[in-house]
């Protein structure tokens, strides 16, 4: 499809380094794990010459970044574009529609984030009333496998995906309560689907929770975004879990209705 895209493109006097230089995106932005050169230049039917000086080009401008022994992942300049396009998009206005008309999340923190391989991208942010001594910047990324929104989306994967995901190892631990064994974050995951919600107990930042839930699009079978509600470590109880996790379920699943999920 990108090959035959690709080829239309050309044919209709598009600048060649351009053209090929989108294809490769594309190409990698559609791999679930980050595509080895060689494979790139296959699908697309490039020469390897012509691919490795592209990508070179590319990883300089912080459009790709390598990730191995020759293989690439997006890069974080995309973020300058794609946050001008997400003040745009559907995901983040009805986010940020949500929050004003809810006032039972305005008291917290509640973020919108995506998932970018292992990784989770901070979308949409809004703070509450309540302090909590760490700023999710638009654009910031943490370790799905610790973060709230992480789990919520990684528990519309199947198991072997998400060990595909952490096939080189489990991320660095952010705090003596970050989740360091795939088999643990399996576990997690699994308890997620089974109440809909996940949390983050102190796995990001010490004496900080979250509960995250995961927001579905349009016939997608994976999540296209993750909704957490952050609080302090001294609120949470039983009852403070269930609601919170509750809230954060009846928000993922009304942005997921308007979405066509």
């Amino acid at each position: 499809m990108l090959k035959s895209e690709m080829t239309r493109q050309l044919n209709e006097g598009g600048v060649p380094a351009v053209v090929r230089a989108k294809a490769i995106l594309d190409f990698v932005a559609q791999c679930e794990l980050p595509p080895h050169v060689s494979e790139v230049a296959r699908q697309l039917d490039l020469p390897k010459s012509s691919v490795h000086g592209l990508c070179n080009t590319l990883v300089s401008l912080g459009l790709l970044l390598r990730q191995g022994a020759g293989n690439l992942a997006l890069g974080g300049h995309l973020m300058v574009w794609a946050n001008a396009f997400a003040a745009r998009s559907d995901l983040i206005t009805s986010f940020l529609r949500l929050w004003e008309e809810t006032p039972a999340l305005q008291r917290h923190t509640v973020t919108l984030s995506t998932l970018d391989g292992s990784d989770v991208t901070y979308v949409a942010c809004k703070e509450g009333i309540a302090p909590l001594g760490i700023t999710f910047r638009i654009g910031m990324r943490l370790p799905a496998a610790f973060t709230a929104t992480g789990k919520a989306m990684l528990s519309t994967y199947e198991d072997a995906t998400i060990a595909t995901l952490f096939a080189e190892g489990m991320p660095e631990p952010l705090t003596r309560m970050s989740v360091r064994r795939l088999e643990d974050l399996q576990q997690e995951v699994g308890l997620v689907r089974q109440r809909g919600y996940s949390v983050d107990n102190c796995q990001v930042r010490e004496s900080m929770y979250c509960f995250g839930a995961p927001i579905m699009g349009f016939a997608s079978q994976r999540a296209i975004g993750g909704i957490a509600i952050s609080v302090l470590e001294g609120e949470v109880s039983a009852e403070t879990e269930r609601k919170l996790g509750g809230l954060a379920r009846a928000c993922a699943e009304k942005l997921s209705r308007h979405l066509g999920g």
